[in-house]
């Protein structure tokens, strides 16, 4: 188990793995507007690299990895929002390897970047080596279908990161978790049910439990437990968020045998399953 947590005034705003051993931070000061990132190694959360000195320090995200690259993007307006510059960062050393307005940023796929420029009444595809920026081909809507089997390939492409899904008669394993799960989320808030992530032996259950409030807005409490399934076992437990507002989805994934988090946006845990927790 790992623990990255944010500096003062900062908060973790996403996390975004590589298909292999790191991971890179948002983190966003929100008083001052400020943008860094920060890559860490997903096995021990030593950090490899922190960069925060683009051009634009408050409206740039992190919007896509492929490979080994990153790939930030600056927004022009956005209360749209409108796409300014792409970057494309090595994962190994933050190395700006180049940058690129001509285009609108769409994904990055077996080393091609696609991106679009849309115009009044037409719009132009461009295919970009991902690791040098040059502009490979250009093209216009004829190829609007083969864009869109190239986008559904790169949704394929991600799923070496692994996501819970709600808890519902829908999902694969309902039938033979549910008195499992029931047994560990009696505490619950009913309205939402709790998200579930079966792995192997191991179930991530992640849920809301109301808080007890006379008046005002009712609050929630989001919590995270591992269960070792043949025994009914709990492994593991956490608060993730304490006082919140609102319901809280997606509140973790797993690459390999490692359980990403975030505890109140200033706590990155990784936790290895399951022999290591």
């Amino acid at each position: 188990m790992w623990v990255f947590k944010s500096y003062k005034d900062y908060k973790i705003w996403k996390i975004f793995p590589t298909r292999y051993d790191k991971i890179l931070c948002e983190l966003r000061d929100l008083t001052k507007r400020i943008t860094s990132f920060v890559c860490l190694s997903i096995y021990d959360g030593d950090k490899i690299w922190e960069k925060s000195d683009f051009e634009e320090p408050w409206w740039i995200q992190v919007a896509d990895v492929d490979e080994d690259i990153f790939f930030l993007c600056e927004f022009k307006r956005p209360d749209l929002p409108v796409q300014g510059k792409t970057y494309a960062v090595s994962s190994s050393s933050g190395e700006v390897l180049w940058e690129d307005d001509k285009f609108d940023f769409m994904f990055a796929l077996n080393g091609r970047v696609y991106g679009v420029r849309n115009l009044i009444d037409s719009r132009f595809y461009f295919v970009v080596d991902a690791r040098t920026g040059e502009i490979l081909e250009t093209y216009g809507d004829e190829k609007a279908e083969e864009i869109n089997e190239l986008r559904n390939e790169k949704i394929k492409s991600m799923e070496f990161i692994e996501t819970s899904i709600s808890f519902d008669e829908y999902h694969p394993d309902y039938e033979t978790a549910k008195g499992l799960v029931d047994s560990f989320v009696s505490d619950g808030d009913p309205r939402f049910p709790p998200e579930v992530l079966i792995k192997e032996n191991i179930s991530l259950i992640n849920y809301h439990i109301a808080h007890g409030v006379k008046s005002g807005p009712e609050r929630f409490k989001n919590v995270l437990k591992i269960v070792e399934i043949n025994t009914g076992k709990l492994l593991y437990h956490d608060v993730l968020y304490d006082d919140l507002s609102f319901f809280m989805p997606d509140a973790f994934f797993c690459k390999d045998d490692f359980v990403f988090y975030v505890r109140e946006q200033i706590e990155l845990i990784a936790i290895k399953l399951p022999h290591q927790i």
